[in-house]
């Protein structure tokens, strides 16, 4: 029988959620102490950990800068390339300024 879509994305969601808190412990921070650097509660953190909610681009760039590691270290991607003047490097640009305003020039 064929994995629903909703299946994939619940073992998505899992996934990343396992890749957030593995790092959170390899930094020795709490929930709340990750939560408070990333802008979110620390029991959406904790959703977002067990797999129970989808963690939107916003909060896993904001949860990166908290962790001080790149996306593509987060999520287990290698590099991860972004083209700066496409639209998605554009929006990556201007969350990255939102949550860390010096890691903007880092990304230039």
């Amino acid at each position: 029988m064929p994995r629903k879509l909703k299946d994939c994305d619940s073992a998505l969601a899992s996934a990343v959620g396992h890749r957030i808190r593995e790092w959170r412990l390899r930094r020795g921070m709490t929930q709340s102490a990750l939560a408070h650097h990333a802008g979110i509660t620390q029991g959406a953190l904790s959703n977002y950990e067990m797999g129970r909610r989808d963690v939107p681009l916003s909060t896993v760039l904001a949860i990166a800068g908290g962790l001080e590691v790149s996306l593509g270290e987060l999520l287990d991607l290698g590099e991860v390339i972004i083209v700066r003047d496409s639209l998605l490097g554009r929006a990556v640009q201007y969350l990255q300024a939102a949550a860390k305003p010096e890691a903007t020039q880092a990304a230039v």
